[in-house]
């Protein structure tokens, strides 16, 4: 019983940090802020630009914890369930815009 709370902890935590992330990440790019932070690098890049990429490889990690959400998580309404993936649905919503838009 202890194992599986610490588990669900952690998982929770683990979607926490993702949705986190991702509205650090989203902002810039909604806001298609186009300062160049690093304008010396080797590759520079605007700020949405980076933000967009971020995203890219950041969903494959957000789908995985909001999947585990999804199964360990004990909710009893189904909706309350669904609602675990707004935070992966955002995001495949902003990687598809960036990718269609580049």
């Amino acid at each position: 019983m202890r194992e599986r709370k610490m588990l669900s902890l952690l998982i929770i935590v683990i979607n926490v940090i993702g949705v986190i992330c991702l509205i650090c990440f989203a902002i810039p790019y909604l806001t298609y802020n186009t300062t160049i932070a690093y304008p010396d690098a080797m590759l520079p890049a605007e700020a949405w630009d980076s933000a967009g990429m971020t995203l890219t490889f950041g969903l494959i990690p957000l789908l995985i914890a909001n999947a585990l959400n999804f199964v360990f998580i004990k909710v009893q309404q189904k909706f309350v369930k669904f609602l675990f993936w707004v935070p992966s649905v955002i995001c495949f919503i902003i990687v598809v815009s960036y990718w269609t838009t580049s």
